[in-house]
Formats: structure tokens, sequence, C-alpha cells
């Protein structure tokens, strides 16, 4: 891991000033520096360093989480890449996703999923390894915090990675030992303060891991205690307007060129986060429901899979919306206006039947939901005739219900591989070994298919009060039957390196 002790010695000094200007706290006293460079041994000695340093790991947290979202997305079905703000769009053709790639290589708050992820898990270490230990006055809510955020950290490292280092030098750690780490350290926050504000995210997080380990039995039973506890829970990260922007805001709304662009039948949810500030969920009741049913339909119990399915639809439903006046003309690469007429339906999958509702008028003021929607009906849920038919609604809710909140890649089990600014400092890593390559599976599309549909010129100019004629649109792959029939379920086929 290059960045450990680059990350910490050059810049925990500037986190200490930052605290001490936030909190007005006496973190340290400037007579005892004979330099300006803060030392590990001036943090330990320092006054309540882990209370301290915690705002460094919680604004770290965020910066991972929302840099997660942003790559995930764009190396999905999700959203295609339209502009020049994430450096072209070799992420729309996974083909092309190496360690070289702008979003893969990047060091940003924005899109460098890589690189933050490291510094959360650097971070974090070193308050609960090198500094804790000497830090009487840290409680147990305090250190069960700062676990919580390293284990959420390692979580989304293997759940998108195929291996990482997790030490200076290190060989990469495939995801199967990322995930043991992650159980470690989310136990850990549990067994620490079990009736704290970390608690029930901390459980939610164990049942998403299980879930992905293969887990079905504990990732149920986590999951339904969530559940017992808060039928409508929802823990989510909120970011700042002026000091740590919500990531995706900037380029589905700020940047004029609006780079992000949705599957047209994922339009109805687009934009989910209508302010600089907007929150992101981290885990909510809708996702336990979901990972129940995966786990009873796993089970060969489609009544309950099909009743849980139904319960998370209630609550997506229910959640909050917002109203935003969407200038958004929906352009391509070729300035050609992609479907923005609530007149369009879309087939999900060449000859299927046409979707209406799943696309708003644009530009223009639209309603779209800030935590869940999805448009799945209870018809469709009580309709489903075959196991493969309820897994793919359950792979469609999972799309729709987690939108935007860093799910996606990991369903489709494409992984993401380690940054080269990594693979070239650490001598450790050759090219081509593990974790240096994204993960392709073979029921992935070539080149950018998972973005396409048919036809694309639709409007008869590209003016932006140019006349509809094409109102069916065809999406060229449902992915969500592709992986039904193909993956099968992520609980019983996790896919681990």
């Amino acid at each position: 891991m290059f960045s450990t002790h680059t990350f910490l010695k050059s810049t925990l000094a500037i986190l200490a000033v930052l605290t001490l200007l936030i909190a007005g706290c006496d973190f340290l006293d400037p007579t005892d520096v004979e330099n300006p460079r803060t030392t590990d041994d001036d943090l330990a000695a320092a006054e309540q360093p882990v209370s301290a340093l915690l705002p460094g790991i919680r604004a770290q947290f965020t910066r991972a989480l929302g840099s997660t979202v942003v790559t995930s997305a764009v190396a999905t079905d999700d959203y295609s890449i339209n502009g020049t703000g994430l450096g072209g769009n070799d992420m729309d053709f996974p083909g092309l996703i190496n360690p070289n790639t702008a979003v893969i290589n990047s060091t940003g708050a924005s899109f460098g999923s890589y690189w933050n992820l490291q510094e959360l898990s650097a971070l974090a270490s070193f308050v609960i390894d090198d500094i804790a230990p000497g830090d009487e006055s840290a409680t147990n809510t305090l250190l069960a915090e700062a676990h919580y955020y390293r284990g959420m950290g390692r979580l989304m490292q293997a759940e998108n990675f195929s291996a990482i280092p997790t030490e200076v030098g290190g060989e990469p750690v495939p995801a199967s030992a990322l995930y043991t780490l992650a159980l470690d350290d989310l136990q850990a926050s549990l067994d620490l303060d079990s009736s704290g504000a970390f608690a029930l995210p901390a459980e939610a997080a164990l049942a998403r891991l299980y879930r992905g380990q293969g887990d079905a039995g504990a990732a149920a039973s986590f999951a339904q205690s969530v559940l017992d506890q808060d039928p409508n829970f929802l823990f989510s990260q909120d970011y700042d307007a002026d000091n740590l922007v919500n990531p995706a805001h900037l380029f589905i709304i700020t940047r004029a060129l609006k780079e992000l662009q949705p599957l047209p039948r994922l339009d109805f949810l687009d934009p989910k986060y209508t302010s600089r500030s907007a929150s992101i969920a981290v885990a909510k009741a809708e996702e336990m429901h979901l990972i129940l049913a995966e786990v009873a339909l796993d089970a060969g119990n489609t009544g309950s899979a099909q009743d849980h399915l139904k319960d998370a639809r209630t609550i997506a439903l229910e959640r909050a919306t917002a109203e935003i006046d969407d200038n958004d003309q929906r352009l391509d690469n070729d300035l050609n206006p992609r479907p923005r007429s609530a007149e369009i339906t879309i087939a999900f999958e060449p000859g299927g039947d046409f979707v209406e509702g799943l696309v708003l008028n644009r530009p223009g003021v639209v309603e779209t939901p800030t935590v869940s929607s999805t448009s799945v009906t209870e018809d469709q849920i009580d309709d489903a005739a075959t196991e493969i038919e309820l897994a793919r609604l359950l792979y469609l809710m999972r799309q729709e219900v987690l939108f935007l909140e860093g799910r996606r890649l990991h369903d489709l089990g494409m992984r993401l591989p380690i940054m080269l600014r990594e693979i070239e400092q650490n001598p450790s890593i050759s090219p081509g070994d593990l974790g240096t390559e994204t993960v392709i599976p073979a029921y992935i599309p070539p080149s950018n298919e998972l973005d396409l549909y048919t036809p694309v010129d639709i409007y008869a100019s590209n003016d932006v009060d140019a006349a509809l004629e094409e109102t069916e649109i065809t999406i060229l792959h449902d992915m969500n039957r592709i992986l039904a029939e193909d993956r099968g379920l992520v609980v019983s086929n996790p896919q681990l390196p």
C-alpha cells in the first residue's frame, strides 16, 4: 500500500490543525515542536488524539464512499459517460479498463476509488493500531466508530477489486481475505458498542458482507436483526456543499457537460442527488429485505422471496423525493439527444414488452427519488412463475433501489484493477499479478454494449425543442435476466478470487 506512510506523515499535521480550527481543542502545543513537521510521537502524546483524529477518518470515509459510487456507476450499465470530466469514456468499455485508465489511476476525491479507499484504511489503521493503545481517553464508542469505517473501506474493496495490498510494499491480498478483514473490524465495532450509533450500521454491513461471502445463514440473520430493531432503517453519509461535495452531483447536475447519463430505463431515478450536500445511503431497510429475498430464493422458498421483494418495494416507494428544474438536455457524445420525453416507452430487451413511465420530460421540472424507488410492480412479483424470473426481478430491484450507492459493479461480478501508481511503486506487485487486471465475466457483453439501446436517432434534430420521431426504445441487453440465467444468485455464487 504505497500511500500509507506518505499520507499519514505528510497530512496528519494538516489534519490536526484543521481539527483545532473546527473543534477549538488544544490538540498540539506549538512550543513543543522544534520543526514544522508533526510526528507520530507528537500525535500519540497529544491530548485525546483518537477523538481529535476521528473527524479526519469521517471525512476520508465520505471521500471513499463518494468516489466508489461514481467509479462503480460508470463501469456498469447504470450510466454511460458523455463528455471529458471523467477522462473520456473508457470506463464504458470494460475491456479497455486498466490500471492507467483515468478513473482508476486518479487520486481525486470525486472518482479515485482505489486511492481513497486505501487512504481510509491507512488513516483508520494509524488511529486504531498506533494511537489508540496509548490513548486512555479513547472510549469504546470512539473505537467502534473507527473500526466501522475501516471495516466499510475493506468491504468496498472486497466487493469492487480482486486483490489489494494491505501493508506497505505488501503483496495483493485477494478479495476473500479482504472480506475477512472487513468482518473482523465490523464485528469489533459491534462488540465495542453494541447499542451505539454504529451498531445497526455495522449489522447491516455484516448482512451485506456475508451475502458477498456466500454465507446465506449469517446474511439472513443480520438482515433480519436490523429489520427487527428498525423496520425503516436508513443510515446515510452527509456531504458538505463547500468542502466535501457529493461527487455524483457534480457529474449529474453541476458540470455543464453532465457526464453521467443513465441507461434510458433508469431515467426516472435520475438525478438522485439534487444538491451539493445530498446524502448517500450507506445502508437501509430495503437492502435488508432484498438480502432476505435472495436467501429465501436460494433455499427454494419463492413465497418468502416474493414477500420480501414486496416489502422492499413498499419501503422504497415511501421514501422521500425531490423536485428540481433539470436543464439536462440528455445529449450523448455526438450531441444527439438521448431519450428525454415521457411519451417514450422502453423494452428491457429485444422482443420485450414496452414499458411506460420510465423516461421523464427534460429539460424541465422533474420529481425524483432521493433514497429509493423501483419500477417493479406487485403484479410482476406475484406473476413471476419461475425462480429465474424472480431472480431477474431481484437483480432489477437491487439495481433500482440501490441506484448510485455503489452496489451494481459487485452484482455484475466485475472487479477493477489496482491503480498504476501502486503497481509502479510497490516492489511486490508486477503487471499480470492478481489484482492488476480487470475481471470481466464471460456473460458481460463486449465493447460498450452494457450501455447501448436502439434506435439512437429519435428526434428530428439536436434542438432542445425538436420533435420526437421514435417513441419506442429497446435496450440491447437485459443484464438482470443475464445475471439471473448466467451468474445465478450472488449468495450462492460469490465468484471470490
